[in-house]
């Protein structure tokens, strides 16, 4: 396995919106599960240091659209008519949109950042018992 935390935040990705797309059979979840999915793969293939450049890149498009989606989230709160329950947070464009500009932040990071790039770099190498 590449990256194993962005491994196991796709699989909780995927299963928040799985579960989510059961309960309201919202095909916007599809989006989620997709998304899931990808970092899924992502993380157990390919890894964060191997692609520098579409690291960047797709940790820019991850700000931008948290962004988007927290902008959304604050117009939506004064239409909000009863506090939502734990569940509910998870269902909120607010929750996804600041958990989508951590993960671009860390993206953008892991592109650049020699010392992240050097663990992953050693977490694999030890795996697979590399030389050197």
């Amino acid at each position: 396995m590449k990256a194993i935390k962005t491994f196991y935040i796709g699989l909780a990705v995927a299963l928040i919106n799985t579960v989510q797309f059961f309960i309201s059979y919202s095909p916007l979840r599809l989006i989620g599960i997709a998304v899931g999915l990808f970092f899924i793969v992502f993380g157990w293939k390919i890894g964060w240091t191997r692609n520098k450049k579409f690291t960047a890149v797709l940790g820019h498009i991850a700000v931008t659209v948290g962004c988007l989606l927290s902008a959304y989230a604050v117009y939506q709160i004064p239409f909000i008519k009863s506090p939502p329950s734990f569940a509910e947070v998870l269902d909120m464009p607010l929750f996804w949109g600041i958990f989508t500009i951590s993960g671009g932040y860390c993206m953008i990071t892991h592109s650049y950042c020699s010392c992240a790039i050097s663990m992953h770099d050693r977490i694999n190498c030890r795996k697979e018992k590399c030389e050197g």
